[in-house]
């Protein structure tokens, strides 16, 4: 939303409460090559603009960024065995990108201890710890194409109009677990039953149905809302896809949580 529209929607209120109720979202950058990804020390509270800037190089980059519950260290959510579950609230983040991309989101942050941590798929993942201070939130949302719902249950919601293109809002709604939605290129004539058909295979050594070109919404905690700036992907079949684990370790595309999409 623009300054001119929020100060719109706003009318009838004095200049300076105008400023005070609906402050201009503020914006931060993270930035990460193949061994680092680093964060501003501080980060102001409410609705933030975060660019993941990625340098050229041969790691790809798929960031979340979670808030420490309070009480707890960073050091101590990284030493529990079920850190998503019981240590933190999982804010955002984008599915995989290529080195060297860039990756607009928009995030909800309350006052509080957080990290970032690059490639949670790999065994030394980069992180970089931050600080959420309190002051003037910004409650104006980006203006997104339609809103994409993860859950309740292992769903997801795709609303009519859908193209892999664009601002879109992800919610998701399911009370206990956290989900994403990676947006996956189909290899031709694979669809999202094979998908999850060649998941409970196990076999390691064939080759999945998809090209492995990832993007969109990383992980949301439960209850969670985040925006994502889709990069338009070349027309075809794709697949939204939660490869997040759940409590009894199953990541939840073995449990069908994967829907087609066309992008034309």
């Amino acid at each position: 939303m623009t300054a001119v529209a929020a100060i719109a929607a706003l009318a009838g209120c004095g200049s300076e409460d105008r400023a005070a109720a609906q402050p201009d979202r503020r914006h931060i950058t993270f930035r990460a090559d193949d061994t680092s990804v680093t964060a501003p020390e501080q980060v102001p509270s409410g609705l933030v603009d975060i660019t993941l800037e990625t340098a050229a190089g041969k790691q790809v980059h798929h960031i979340f960024v979670a808030r420490l519950n309070d009480g707890v260290s960073f050091e101590e959510a990284m030493a529990d065995e079920e850190p998503f579950f019981t240590k933190m609230t999982i804010k955002g983040g984008n599915g995989v990108v290529a080195a060297g991309t860039r990756v607009e989101m928009t995030m909800n942050l309350e006052p509080g201890n957080y990290f970032v941590l690059d490639n949670p798929q790999n065994e030394r993942s980069p992180t970089d710890t931050f600080t959420v201070v309190d002051g003037p939130r910004s409650t104006v949302e980006p203006e997104a194409k339609g809103t994409v719902h993860l859950g309740p249950g292992m769903s997801i919601h795709v609303p009519e109009g859908f193209d892999g293109r664009g601002v879109w809002k992800f919610v998701n709604d399911d009370p206990a677990e956290s989900h994403e939605a990676a947006l996956v290129r189909m290899k031709p004539g694979q669809h999202a039953a094979d998908v999850v058909e060649w998941f409970h295979a196990g076999d390691e050594s064939a080759p999945p149905p998809f090209d492995g070109d990832f993007g969109s919404m990383g992980a949301l905690g439960p209850g969670e809302t985040a925006w994502i700036t889709l990069q338009p992907g070349e027309p075809g079949d794709y697949v939204l896809i939660c490869f997040v684990p759940g409590r009894d370790g199953i990541p939840h595309v073995g449990k069908g949580m994967v829907t087609d999409i066309t992008v034309e």
